[in-house]
């Protein structure tokens, strides 16, 4: 197999790349491709709005057929583009000499490379030509997403069409294709099996050892959610759905594999004139349609549907301010939403307006002093890959990192890294806050130091995130990892006591889990140097590349699940009280029949010396002293299931009350059953200080509601 070099360097997303930057925040998901050679214009049109209206972020128009691409394509996609807002990309095999065919609408095309092509022109000469086209067309140019493409099983129009055989699913030759996709400058890999299934095992080789910021599609055959699930479970980003919707009920059809079946009648519409003053300030459309609004009315706890009228997405800081401007003069409420990674009622709208805030770039600025200025509603994820490519890094990231950098740290944000660094939020050094009012604010401990105090880890309470300047940390590539396995939860937390006994944290990263009846702990040093004295027995060691991203993919696509509810908390202790409730938990929790049936997992963080940051109160650190141990109980539930969340929402309320009773307090992040008393006992004046400022800054009480307002 030849080896395939692209030109330019994908360890990060350029800000010229707005559709590959949506694919890799809004995964996993499922993409349209309508076939222009057999689907009609109108029929097209309609798709795409139906698409849209979905959440879906964009719409490939492709075929294996290109000979009439310059005749017939060129015409569909420019009427195409002026019916449609959403994104078009082209979806075509390349042509000898020509690359893959452009044509002006098109926002971005899949430049296919077929590494196991026997013509050259298809390992890479293709891609070669298309960069030249699409360079000549300057600022014209669609984006180009670059794809290592393959086709299985018998498919002779794909083989024909691009020079080669079948692709391999086994033996020793699938391992060398995967690494060598992952070594070229690739955005992602595409498996498409025309007539049957891409194997579970070929799917997890690539998800395992594609590069972390490259993409995993899968098409061919779907015709089922259940195709589309189990295909995610694998580690599959987009699934491409093509002849699957070319059906006369093509409508039921898409919302059945969008996870979203059925209709709910008659909801009120929202005042078209709010809707309109609205509009005038905002890039994108408002969504006043019904499935506009239900795409947004849950998150991804799913225990609530709470409609909204209005959902407005913002694009800036000047988009944000003019809706709640808007909706201040009209005395509509107004909530907001990042990526709807949250539980209870947090990120939802019940009946008014609700800001979307939209990925985009992350606007990375770095300063000297080793800080660096990102926008809040960009994910984590572009932020990393972008800092990485600077020779920078942040040193704390969560499980989910294409969720919303102010949307985490409007709860506090906890990783491997917190074992050395503390939470997210202990690495703000300032913010821009945009007020109820829509006036924004600088914040820092001495500019607006109040609202420095209590504007992130209070679940958004007092305005909305705009601008961060974080602590960075240098790039290290590679990180030195150990694992030790205990026996029992009491067995590994009476193990880590030696992290507490110095100042400073002895490693960089440190989490544990739940692992084959007993738990494994991991730690790791970034940069290839010495572990401490403590790990170099008794553990399995190994040095890792990017193993802080691709140790946070583990449970990146499980929530875009819309079959199950996530009921999920995280518990914070001090050590000693932790080891009472290690006992607890494994006494009580870990052998019931509810962790079972419930499908339970428990994870671990160790928090280093949180006093460093005594500053953000509610977050459930604060106030503890020395090494601090954060216990997450995460369970998943069948929808619809009332018997299995009520017993799992009945351990989560034996779990809190053991929590709390040992001095320790809950993250806010999380499903949680907390009253007055509880938020009087854990706050105390700073649950009156933060009322008081939102009272000052929102006397309406129109700005997103929630359990601390």
């Amino acid at each position: 197999m030849r080896e395939v070099r692209l030109p330019g360097n994908l360890s990060t997303v350029p800000a010229t790349a707005p559709v590959l930057t949506a694919l890799r925040a809004q995964a996993p998901g499922l993409l349209h491709v309508v076939d222009p050679y057999k689907v009609p214009l109108a029929e097209a049109v309609e798709k795409s709005r139906a698409v849209a209206d979905l959440g879906h972020p964009a719409l490939l128009v492709g075929s294996t057929d290109n000979a009439a691409f310059d005749r017939q394509v060129v015409p569909y996609v420019a009427e195409l583009r002026e019916r449609t807002d959403l994104p078009l990309v082209l979806h075509f095999p390349s042509i000898p000499g020509r690359g893959a065919p452009l044509c002006p609408g098109a926002a971005a095309v899949l430049v296919h490379a077929v590494p196991n092509s026997v013509r050259s022109f298809f390992v890479s000469g293709g891609l070669t030509a298309t960069v030249r086209a699409a360079t000549a067309l300057g600022q014209d140019g669609p984006e180009l997403l670059r794809s290592a493409s393959f086709a299985f099983g018998s498919d002779g129009k794909t083989h024909e069409a691009v020079g080669a055989p079948p692709t391999v699913q086994d033996g020793a030759e699938l391992p060398r294709l995967v690494a060598a996709v992952a070594a070229a400058d690739f955005d992602l890999a595409y498996l498409l099996y025309r007539h049957g299934r891409v194997p579970e095992a070929v799917l997890r080789a690539y998800r395992r050892g594609l590069a972390p910021q490259q993409l995993l599609f899968v098409g061919g055959g779907v015709t089922s959610y259940r195709q589309v699930r189990e295909y995610h479970d694998c580690g599959v980003d987009w699934v491409v759905v093509g002849n699957g919707l070319e059906t006369a009920d093509w409508r039921e059809t898409l919302r059945r594999l969008s996870g979203r079946p059925g209709d709910r009648a008659g909801d009120p519409a929202a005042h078209p004139t709010l809707a309109a003053e609205l509009q005038r300030g905002l890039r994108r459309p408002v969504r006043t349609d019904l499935p506009g609004r239900q795409a947004y009315a849950t998150n991804v706890g799913r225990l609530h549907e709470l409609l909204p009228a209005v959902v407005a997405p913002a694009t800036s800081a000047e988009e944000v301010a003019h809706v709640l401007r808007t909706t201040r003069a009209a005395g509509t409420p107004v909530a907001v939403r990042g990526s709807g990674h949250s539980f209870g009622l947090q990120g939802l709208s019940d009946g008014g307006v609700l800001i979307v805030g939209e990925p985009g770039d992350p606007g990375v600025r770095l300063r000297d002093e080793g800080t660096a200025e990102v926008s809040a509603r960009a994910p984590w994820y572009a932020a990393e890959m972008a800092l990485n490519a600077q020779g920078r890094s942040i040193p704390v990231l969560t499980n989910h990192l294409t969720v919303s950098i102010g949307g985490t740290l409007s709860v506090g944000g906890y990783g491997e890294g917190t074992i050395r660094y503390g939470g997210q939020v202990d690495l703000v050094e300032r913010f821009r806050l945009i007020l109820p009012d829509g006036q924004a604010r600088w914040c820092s401990p001495v500019e607006s130091p109040e609202l420095f105090r209590y504007g992130i880890g209070s679940l958004g309470q007092l305005g909305v995130l705009d601008r961060v300047v974080l602590r960075t940390v240098d790039y290290q590539r590679h990180t030195t990892i150990a694992t030790r396995r205990h026996p029992s939860l009491t067995a590994l937390v009476g193990s880590i006591g030696w992290l507490a006994e110095e100042q400073r944290s002895p490693v960089d990263l440190f989490s544990a889990q739940h692992y084959e009846g007993g738990f494994i702990a991991t730690y790791g040093m970034r940069g290839d140097g010495p572990l401490p004295p403590q790990l170099r027995r008794q553990t399995e060691t190994r040095v890792e590349a990017d193993w802080p991203l691709r140790s946070m993919r583990e449970s990146r696509r499980n929530p875009a699940d819309p079959s199950v509810h996530f009921i999920w908390a995280d518990y914070c202790l001090s050590l000693p009280a932790a080891a009472e409730f290690a006992r607890f938990l494994d006494a009580e929790i870990l052998p019931s029949p509810g962790y079972r049936e419930g499908a339970g997992r428990l994870l671990m963080l160790g928090v280093h010396r949180p006093e460093q940051r005594p500053g953000v109160p509610f977050t459930p650190a604060a106030g503890l002293r020395g090494l601090a141990v954060g216990f997450g109980l995460y369970f998943s539930v069948p929808r619809g299931d009332g018997a299995g969340v009520a017993r799992v929402q009945g351990l989560h309320r034996q779990v809190l009350a053991e929590c709390l009773a040992l001095g320790g307090r809950p993250y806010l992040a999380g499903w949680y059953d907390l009253d007055e008393a509880d938020l009087q006992s854990m706050y105390g004046a700073d649950l009156a200080a933060v009322r008081r400022l939102r009272r000052e800054l929102d006397p309406h009480g129109l700005f997103n509601p929630g359990l601390l307002a």
